[in-house]
């Protein structure tokens, strides 16, 4: 599960405010080779999947500048460590692995990754 801090405010109501805290970040960028569609559409699907088996979103973004059909992908976990311990359950999910199966001939070259932590 997220780790929030729980901050409270008694006034005339009560009001909780939940603060996301120790945020990693992971980041993918995949760049199409030209002429090539359909990678926002799967990679949609690979959030729908990757939240069915109860792993964190994964948020699709189409990049507005740069290379032409950019898209970034998005995806916060509480952890390295969940990250990493995430990765085989990915990997062994074939209503995933198929979707990258058809998310690879798109790509002018293999997507980048890059973490990122809450500083």
């Amino acid at each position: 599960m997220r780790n929030y801090i729980n901050l409270q405010i008694i006034s005339w109501s009560l009001i909780i405010i939940k603060v996301r805290v120790n945020v990693l970040i992971v980041q993918r960028t995949y760049t199409p080779k030209p002429g090539k569609g359909g990678l926002t559409t799967l990679l949609k699907m690979v959030n729908e999947s990757t939240i069915a088996i109860g792993l964190p979103e994964v948020k699709v973004y189409r990049k507005f500048l740069g290379p032409h059909g950019t898209v970034i992908t998005i995806q916060e976990w509480n952890s390295i460590e969940d990250y990493n311990n995430s990765r085989d359950t990915v990997r062994q999910t074939k209503e995933i692995t198929s979707i990258f199966e058809k998310i690879y001939p798109l790509l002018d070259n293999t997507h980048v990754t890059e973490i990122l932590e809450s500083a």
